[in-house]
């Protein structure tokens, strides 16, 4: 009986899944259709950072490919907070009331904003050096023929990457929720982050001056230092409550 009874409930499982799959494609599909209506505007301001320089495509379907790329990568930051929540209410279930309208209403929304900042500060800081850094190295010996869809590519995978190095203060606050750091580990541990900080920037773009080079960095250590304090909180709210509930037990 109890084996049969989880057959049924996997079952309830997988078909739940896959509704929420199904909503989450169509959610990509209609926010990549969206974003496709202006993909010339997005595609002129990705280009920006070239100064000029001229986009080739090499095969018929390639500037095709290329716009449904920009479209697919704005489309993928446009419709984040839905899928958010799709996989929220597919996986939440057993979550409290109180837990969920603070995933909804404040983690999700603050995650999204942290993602496109992330984006936006690699764009503004670390793409247009990156670009003339490779451009210039390569000029010397060769003349420049870019791919369209390998450049959308490039672009597209570098500010992924800084949205998602923005999103580190989420990512350990909630370590710190399932216990896996806490704020006095985070605080040891300063030293190595910096240094890890200045070794990720360095590959990301190695190409930045002294100072823009530190400019780059301050925004994630400022974001580390906020998850301490964030983290700290936090442990002194959950002590407080355990005191109280010790009081109250005894």
């Amino acid at each position: 009986m109890i084996k049969s009874e989880m057959i049924v409930e996997a079952a309830r499982w997988v078909e739940s899944m896959r509704k929420v799959i199904i909503w989450i494609v169509l959610a990509l599909v209609a926010a990549v259709s969206l974003v496709y209506i202006e993909a010339d505007f997005l595609i002129s301001i990705l280009t920006k950072p070239l100064n000029g320089v001229q986009l080739y495509f090499l095969t018929p379907a390639e500037g095709l490919m290329a716009k449904i790329r920009v479209s697919f990568l704005g489309g993928l930051v446009l419709a984040s907070p839905v899928i958010a929540l799709m996989i929220l209410r597919q996986s939440g279930a057993k979550l409290a009331k109180k837990t969920k309208r603070i995933l909804v209403f404040l983690i999700i929304p603050f995650a999204f904003v942290l993602f496109v900042g992330g984006m936006a500060f690699g764009y503004r800081l670390i793409l247009p050096s990156t670009i003339k850094f490779l451009l210039e190295v390569g000029s010397g010996f060769m003349t420049p023929t870019l791919s369209g869809d390998d450049y959308f590519s490039f672009v597209g995978t570098l500010l992924l990457c800084i949205g998602l190095i923005f999103e580190l203060p989420l990512i350990l606050i909630a370590l710190s929720r399932i216990g896996i750091v806490t704020s006095k580990m985070l605080k040891g541990k300063r030293k190595v982050t910096i240094m890890l900080s200045l070794i990720t920037i360095a590959l990301i773009s190695p190409t930045l001056d002294a100072f823009t080079y530190l400019l780059v960095t301050m925004p994630i250590l400022i974001l580390y230092e906020i998850s301490i304090w964030i983290i700290a909180f936090l442990e002194k709210r959950d002590k407080r409550k355990s005191l109280i509930m010790n009081s109250v037990g005894s």
